[in-house]
């Protein structure tokens, strides 16, 4: 009786973490197929993760957002950063809630601070995984547009699908070309 027991735990814990990953994927795949898609303006950064590889870290021009009157957030804390569209184009932050909006794109996001006049969030989508070749010179050619100093809608920016309030990253563009073909001509011209 005892075997049987074990056995059928065994099963449950191998089913477990089977499906967890499993769910992990179909979760940002969901986003990414229907998810509305959000433009957002950052500067990158090329840091490495031993366990995950080379990737590009982005940091969103906008993660902050004006603190409304008597609001206050604590560090780590959940809150709902709702979501619009400048006039060219590029997402903005409107709005924190500590409730769920209902009928407007929004992200569920970690509070970074609170001060007196703005709320900083993390948004959790500051890492574009890349090839080992491939983010170094993604890096490169992100920071040699940015201190030239051009800053308009042909910028560097990431398209990222929202869905009830998750974020997905999809695209990475500098100067309005999707950073794998910036990259994969950079690489050509090398060889």
């Amino acid at each position: 009786m005892k075997g049987k027991v074990l056995i059928g735990l065994f099963f449950c814990l191998a089913a477990v973490q089977i499906i967890t990953p499993l769910a992990m994927i179909r979760g940002q795949e969901v986003v990414l197929k229907e998810g509305a898609p959000f433009k957002f303006k950052t500067a990158p950064v090329d840091p490495f993760d031993a366990f995950r590889g080379r990737y590009v870290a982005l940091r969103l021009e906008q993660d902050t957002v004006p603190r409304p009157g008597g609001l206050f957030l604590s560090e780590g804390q959940t809150a709902y950063a709702v979501l619009g569209v400048d006039d060219q184009g590029f997402a903005v932050l409107t709005d924190v809630l500590t409730q769920r909006p209902a009928g407007v794109p929004y992200i569920q996001a970690k509070v970074n601070y609170c001060a007196a006049d703005k709320i900083q969030l993390d948004l959790g989508i500051d890492r574009y995984y890349m090839g080992e070749k491939a983010a170094p010179v993604a890096e490169r050619l992100a920071w040699q547009r940015l201190r030239r100093g051009v800053r308009d809608e042909q910028d560097t920016y990431a398209v990222v699908r929202v869905k009830d309030g998750r974020a997905v990253l999809e695209a990475l563009y500098v100067a309005g070309r999707p950073i794998e073909d910036a990259v994969r001509e950079e690489l050509q011209k090398q060889t």
